[in-house]
């Protein structure tokens, strides 16, 4: 399916309403090339009919089949064909030029005047209304918009790029395929004039959108903010609107996440999630980017952070195990790099990089076909990570090992150790983890198979309710509750309690002074 639909089509804008919106006159509506201004009458007597229709959606017409049978062209047949495309279209060009001057009149003398020495303003509204006239005789107008969007100054650029992308996305580029270039078509051994016109009209506008985005992505490097903002969501745009390029658009996205500015990094993770939840079938193509860009050598911490945030925002389900393995096989580099050595994983104990990969490790594992091998290669620095002086990394890393545990059975007794030693965190009262640690705890005890131990953790809770916040009191007795539902036997060890050891008494003679 498409990425959106088209704005154009044989019920499109009309003209001369969108020149009246913009504040113009109805002369400068008049859609028409500059050179029909200064036709002759004998010139338009003599002008030959169009081939091509007068249209707004041009793909719908259809004019492009392939011929039955035939291969693709190649570079050298197309290179044979485009000199006798370029008669074609010169040809073509003429024609539309001599029906608009006889339709509009002076108007046309009007825009050609308004293209040649107006405004920069003016020279973007008439060349936009002349595109809107018919899609498949734009090009020289497009072009136009392109030499002014490759001018240095910003605000021209700027200007320009957005009424590029304006006159692309809703009019020019089919919104379910990408176009097709010269050589790619299959038009036979000798194609008709009006099937080579369509064909090297599809070519040359792709090559101009190409222009385009070289453009935009070449912005988005700039140092001014608001115009590398603006590129960077032109960017966006592009990428959601149509499947053209995309090849292109997406690595020059998906490379700002290493911005130096915090706030267009920021801002690309953010409009990479609206990319997944508005086309949920391009998931796997911005993982592959993303991962393609997080483990090239030589980025810094800071864009792998806003990588891995746009991963743990990808929204997951059962139908999709290869890319949550995917996703795990990246959190595990990721976290392998940083977990090389006990020194290496101390100085990153406390970044926000650790508990991003450790919430996306655990994000991950339910969703994975496979997970148990690669989870078990970093038993070692998880279990670490699990007697952390950071409680709330501790946490995650108990949570993760709540899910090894169940693929090791040898792995049981170690986390049940490490879940025990974390009930006396000193950091346990006033966490915001609070509510995921007592979670963990939960599911730990009503698996348990032993009963002892079982006893053990609902004595350590009982001990902790005695001094703890009212928060933790509350959720532990809560905890207790639902668990001694499960195990009856826990339910009577809390209502009769054992029968406390008697300590010996010692008597303590008391020695006996004569006073004499």
């Amino acid at each position: 399916g498409g990425k959106g639909g088209g704005k154009g089509g044989k019920g499109g804008p009309d003209p001369w309403a969108v020149a009246e919106a913009r504040g113009s006159t109805k002369r400068e509506a008049a859609g028409t090339l500059a050179a029909a201004a200064n036709l002759s009458e004998e010139a338009l007597r003599r002008a030959p009919p169009m081939a091509l229709p007068v249209c707004s959606a041009w793909w719908e017409e259809g004019l492009v089949a392939a011929a039955s049978g035939a291969a693709p062209l190649g570079a050298s047949r197309a290179t044979e064909l485009r000199a006798r495309a370029e008669q074609l279209h010169e040809s073509e060009q003429q024609a539309f030029a001599a029906a608009q001057a006889k339709k509009h009149g002076s108007d046309a003398r009007f825009v050609a005047k308004l293209v040649a020495s107006g405004t920069i303003r003016d020279r973007l509204a008439a060349l936009q209304v002349q595109i809107q006239e018919s899609s498949f005789h734009a090009l020289p107008s497009v072009r136009q918009l392109v030499s002014l969007a490759q001018r240095p100054r910003p605000e021209i650029k700027l200007q320009a790029v957005e009424a590029l992308l304006a006159v692309f996305l809703r009019q020019l580029l089919p919104p379910d395929r990408p176009l097709v270039p010269l050589e790619k078509q299959r038009l036979g051994a000798s194609p008709s004039d009006r099937a080579l016109l369509c064909a090297h009209y599809e070519d040359r506008l792709k090559a101009l959108y190409g222009e385009a985005v070289a453009v935009v992505s070449a912005g988005a490097a700039s140092n001014l903010p608001h115009l590398k903002q603006r590129m960077v969501s032109g960017l966006h745009e592009a990428l959601s609107a149509r499947p053209e390029l995309e090849h292109s658009l997406l690595p020059a996205l998906v490379n700002k996440l290493g911005d130096p500015d915090k706030k267009v990094a920021s801002r690309v993770t953010h409009l990479l999630g609206q990319l997944s939840q508005s086309h949920p079938p391009m998931k796997p193509v911005l993982l592959a980017a993303v991962q393609r860009f997080v483990l090239r050598p030589n980025v810094g911490e800071r864009a792998q952070y806003y990588a891995t945030i746009f991963m743990n925002q990808l929204v997951l389900s059962r139908a999709e195990a290869p890319l949550a393995q995917t996703l795990l096989l990246v959190y595990l580099a990721l976290f392998a790099s940083r977990a090389k050595d006990a020194g290496a994983l101390k100085a990153a104990m406390d970044s926000r990089m650790l508990s991003a990969l450790l919430s996306g490790i655990h994000r991950a594992v339910p969703f994975c076909s496979a997970p148990a091998e690669l989870l078990l290669k970093q038993l070692g620095a998880l279990f670490r990570c699990a007697h952390a002086a950071n409680f709330s990394i501790t946490v995650q890393a108990l949570m993760i090992l709540s899910h090894a545990a169940r693929f090791d059975d040898s792995l049981t007794d170690r986390f049940y150790t490490a879940l025990y030693d974390a009930l006396l965190h000193p950091d346990l009262p006033a966490s915001a983890k609070l509510a995921l640690f007592l979670n963990v705890v939960y599911k730990a005890m009503k698996s348990d198979v032993s009963e002892l131990r079982r006893a053990a953790f609902a004595k350590r809770l009982l001990q902790l309710c005695a001094h703890a916040t009212p928060a933790l009191a509350c959720g532990a007795l809560l905890l207790l509750s639902e668990v001694s539902r499960a195990a009856p036997s826990l339910r009577a060890m809390i209502a009769q309690p054992q029968i406390a050891i008697s300590q010996p008494q010692i008597a303590i003679s008391q020695p006996q002074i004569a006073i004499s």
